[in-house]
């Protein structure tokens, strides 16, 4: 389950024995699994707010679809015309509206391209703190749908978390990764906050 509202997965706590509530950002590690297709599945590691690591699995139409809000059964208030609607409509109202913008719900830098590439959660590979304290930034691995390698950008929260959001200016790492290089999540972070030069690239500036 996804809440549209807030923006976050239910996902499961064994420490708390149900479920907690996960943004993007607090995902640690995305990986597919091998051999489910109809709908893939993906290993989640994220953080919870109990301060454990924990790994669950989820769908792709779950993890991907979901927080576009076309499947939520909770309503809202209209005031304009008084009654009680489904959020669903109007997730997919606006959804429609920026897809014809040329809008993605998740954007990333592709630096094998040198272009912004549309993306999903399951684009992501490793997603990393720049501080563990507080930072609103984290470094993602993400794989590109267009060429299928990897880059490594440098965003906000929000960016990750509310679909739709685009930050004004991304950084990335101007390499060209291969995914499985970058293991295991240590070397990753050695790679992202202490590797080569980071980049800015800036929406005005294209």
């Amino acid at each position: 389950m996804f809440d549209a509202i807030r923006n976050r997965y239910a996902l499961t706590c064994p420490s708390q024995a149900g479920t907690t509530w996960v943004a993007v950002s607090a995902f640690r590690r995305v990986r597919r699994l091998r051999g489910a297709s109809a709908p893939a599945v993906f290993r989640v590691e994220f953080d919870c707010e109990c301060g454990q690591r924990h790994e669950t699995l989820v769908s792709h139409d779950r993890l991907d679809w979901e927080p576009l809000g076309n499947e939520s059964t909770e309503t809202y208030m209209n005031l304009l015309t008084g009654r009680r609607e489904l959020v669903a409509t109007e997730f997919a109202d606006q959804a429609t509206d920026q897809l014809r913008k040329g809008n993605w719900p998740w954007t990333f830098w592709c630096h094998p391209e040198s272009s912004m590439r549309p993306g999903f959660p399951s684009s992501l590979r490793f997603v990393t703190p720049e501080h563990q304290h507080g930072d609103q930034r984290v470094g993602v691995l993400v794989r590109c749908f267009h060429c299928a390698r990897h880059t490594v950008n440098i965003v906000s929260r929000d960016h990750l978390d509310v679909p739709w959001h685009a930050d004004p200016a991304i950084e990335f790492v101007s390499q060209v990764f291969d995914g499985d290089e970058l293991e295991p999540e240590e070397r990753f972070r050695h790679q992202l906050w202490e590797g080569p030069s980071r980049v800015q690239w800036l929406a005005d500036a294209g």
